[in-house]
């Protein structure tokens, strides 16, 4: 026995180091290959922890918000907007979330900002005292996951006690392999002749989803189970345990999956995942493995059979889980998307999101993005506009289906930021918008860029080349190398000159057109427009377009006349202000204004002009009609309407807010009546509507203009039979001589009268 002994021991010993010999071997033989597959797996995972990549399985939708509304609002905007916010009416005012009417006190309930989460009540802040944004809707990619990031430190304790009892008891024990568990699964699975059993610790699943490599073969498995252990060698436990919280498929709702446990909570439950007990965490994580077959909506008995098997765990481990059991499983489902608020705004946001923003960037990093909606400013433009369509669609019998369309762009011209949309009956922020997306012919709305053009024209020595009160012809006449065009005037007014300020007040066609005959054409003016923001590539080359042939958006218009307002400064009209994603990484690098494209001298004189046309000219109703107040503060507009009436436009601006608006049929039709007599009735209804309960100032930004009263034909001082306007001049202009014409008067037959004039209501 001896002999045979020392045999046998020195076999063992020799094969034990040819084994390590072997071992040593195969380790140096793949130690390129195990260190590459190292390198990969740390860099997979920081670019999954920076929020660099997106796939199935990784993909964090965003959500959109309103701006917040700061505390030191005037006192009656500051209640619309606690109102709005269902804030509870309370004086005086102590608890967050409570306002008093009388003395205007509100106090903010906190929430989510673009600086971070603010406390409830008015201590400790890092922003401005405000009340909370109001969440609009969801940001979801291709990918289709509602997914929400559950920070590890907010998880609920048992929840995780779940977890890791029922997927991996030894995960804050093993390196990543549970090598036990996994010998026991290749026995089973060799003798079964199948790939039954995984065995797979948090780790591993972590790594198959990490790598979307989800094969089931031998081959697949010893690389996660390497991949497991490079993992565990780079990033600690909790690490890793904070992707399991958010990776998980839960459950489908329609085309969207429910992916992590903050998501599936609000999906089962209508709970946030921080508020669930033991019963519902239990629940979740019982459906893990299958949750097609397991979800307690659908399947309440086998959701019943997977909790209390997980609840057994807890049970063993020491947790209380008695109530637990005698719970009920919950039989109803609610999407955790929500609704749409305000869709008009949300779809001009995502449209500009999408052009802004790569998809990686916006479908999948969690974006929290802020855009800059006044929600009480947005509320009365959608009242106002519904009402205001519906009475005309009623008094004037236009049909109804499909009805009359309208929209609009509210612009707050000295930070460049939308305000307030309404486009038309977009249900929906996937639909098309007519206020950012539709282009229609302008009109005479378009007018003043032919004015602006004329104004931004200089001498040699930088002085005015065009005063207001130059003329121009305003005899009906046919303009050369146009194919015979021989445009009209609107009522049939005509005289052998007019001046830039008439032409433009009383929206006189020939007067418009031969200025832009003078100024070079056309193709001056499409340059012009181009450089201040219009899609001019499908603009006519004809000089027809000086009076609206061109088609444009609501957006546009709105852009160019707050560029008016504010001075000269370049606005975009930008619906968002931050988007920030998970790890607190603002992602808007720009702003709603740009460069000054205007001199203060040029935007002072179209301005003032336009000025006219609500004082004197075709705007008039945005002042007064219908036997009702329209907006009589400080402002100034333009009225626009194509052939027919198929188009009404009215495009102007306040000190403090700028609005352009587009009524009309989607196919086109004669809506009975001029933009005089409906656009502008809606404009300036809207405009005091917008203005209610704000600090307006008195006075526009920049250059001041000084009126000189001269003959609007002329543009002379005036004789006795002369009609004056008050036509602003700049750096002391001022006519040369006095009118030699005598002017007939105005013939009482070609004077206008208003459609609600003629229909007896004004």
């Amino acid at each position: 026995m001896k002999p045979l002994f020392r045999w046998l021991l020195r076999a063992i010993l020799i094969g034990s180091v040819l084994f390590l010999i072997a071992l040593i071997g195969v380790g140096i033989v793949l130690y390129p290959t195990i260190q590459k597959m190292e390198q990969e797996i740390v860099k997979l995972v920081r670019e999954h922890q920076n929020l660099e990549t997106t796939h199935p399985g990784w993909s964090f939708p965003g959500r959109l918000y309103s701006a917040p509304a700061n505390l030191d609002l005037p006192k009656t905007h500051r209640i619309a907007h606690a109102q709005l916010r269902n804030y509870t009416l309370s004086c005086p005012a102590k608890n967050p979330g409570t306002y008093c009417d009388k003395d205007g006190v509100v106090i903010p309930r906190g929430g989510l900002f673009p600086e971070g989460l603010q406390p409830p009540g008015a201590e400790n802040w890092t922003r401005p005292l405000a009340m909370e944004p109001i969440e609009l809707g969801p940001l979801i990619g291709a990918d289709a996951e509602i997914r929400y990031h559950l920070p590890l430190e907010e998880a609920p304790p048992h929840l995780i006690a779940a977890l890791l009892h029922s997927e991996d008891a030894e995960f804050y024990n093993h390196h990543g392999v549970n090598f036990l568990a996994f010998t026991r699964a290749i026995i089973a699975n060799l003798q079964g002749g199948s790939y039954a059993q995984g065995a797979s610790t948090i780790t591993m699943q972590v790594v198959r989803n990490l790598t979307q490599d989800k094969d089931k073969n031998i081959k697949r498995k010893l690389r996660e189970v390497i991949q497991a252990l490079l993992l565990e060698r780079h990033f600690s436990k909790d690490d890793i345990l904070q992707f399991y919280m958010d990776m998980p498929y839960l459950g489908q709702h329609g085309s969207f999956s429910i992916c992590g446990f903050a998501a599936a909570s609000l999906f089962y439950f209508q709970k946030d995942i921080r508020d669930i007990d033991i019963n519902e965490a239990s629940i979740l994580v019982g459906i893990l493995p299958a949750p097609a077959t397991l979800r307690p909506d659908k399947f309440p008995a086998r959701a019943q059979t997977k909790r209390d098997r997980v609840l057994g765990l807890l049970g063993k481990a020491g947790w209380n889980v008695t109530d637990a059991l005698a719970g009920p499983i919950p039989i109803a489902s609610v999407s955790p998307l929500g609704s749409f608020r305000f869709p008009a705004f949300a779809q001009a946001s995502i449209s500009w999101l999408e052009e802004n923003l790569d998809n990686q960037t916006l479908y999948a990093t969690g974006l929290q993005v802020f855009t800059s909606v006044d929600v009480v400013l947005q509320e009365r433009t959608e009242q106002l506009f519904t009402d205001k369509l519906s009475f005309f669609m009623k008094e004037l019998r236009l049909p109804t289906d499909p009805g009359m369309q309208a929209a609009a762009v509210l612009i707050d011209p000295h930070s460049g930021y939308l305000k307030a949309i309404y486009g038309g009956d977009i249900q929906s922020p996937y639909d098309f918008s007519r206020a950012t997306q539709a282009r229609r012919q302008a009109g005479s709305s378009f007018k003043p860029l032919v004015y602006a053009l004329a104004f931004s024209s200089r001498n040699d020595d930088n002085t005015l080349q065009w005063r207001a009160f130059d003329t121009v012809p305003n005899e009906r006449r046919t303009f050369p190398n146009t194919n015979g065009w021989r445009p009209r005037n609107n009522g049939g007014k005509y005289s052998p000159t007019s001046t830039l300020a008439k032409g433009l007040t009383k929206s006189e066609n020939i007067a418009t057109a031969s200025l832009l005959e003078s100024l070079g054409g056309p193709s001056k003016l499409i340059e012009f427009a181009n450089e201040l923001g219009f899609e001019t590539s499908k603009y006519p080359n004809e000089l027809g377009l000086a009076l609206g042939q061109a088609e444009v958006t609501p957006l546009e218009m709105g852009t160019f006349v707050a560029m008016l307002a504010n001075g000269g400064v370049q606005v975009y009209g930008q619906p968002i202000t931050h988007a920030i994603d998970q790890n607190g990484d603002n992602h808007i690098y720009v702003t709603g204004l740009g460069s000054r494209l205007l001199s203060e001298d040029t935007v002072a004189l179209t301005r003032d002009i336009m000025r006219l046309v609500i004082l004197q000219g075709t705007g008039g109703a945005s002042r007064w009609a219908l036997g009702q107040r329209g907006f009589t503060g400080n402002a100034f507009g333009k009225t626009g309407t194509t052939d027919q009436n198929k188009d009404l436009w009215f495009v102007g601006s306040s000190t403090k807010l700028s609005g352009a608006l587009w009524m009309g049929y989607d196919k086109p039709l004669n809506m009975k009546g001029s933009s005089s007599d409906l656009a502008a009735l809606v404009w300036g209804g809207w405009m005091r509507a917008m203005h209610t309960g704000l600090d307006v100032p008195t006075e526009f930004e920049g250059t001041k203009t000084q009126p000189k009263y001269v003959c609007g034909i002329s543009g002379k001082y005036r004789n006795a039979t002369c009609k004056t306007m008050p036509i602003p001049t700049v750096n002391g202009d001022r006519p040369r001589g006095r009118c030699t014409e005598n002017h007939p008067p105005d013939d009482p037959n070609k004077q206008y009268n208003s459609l609600w004039k003629r229909r007896g209501l004004q």
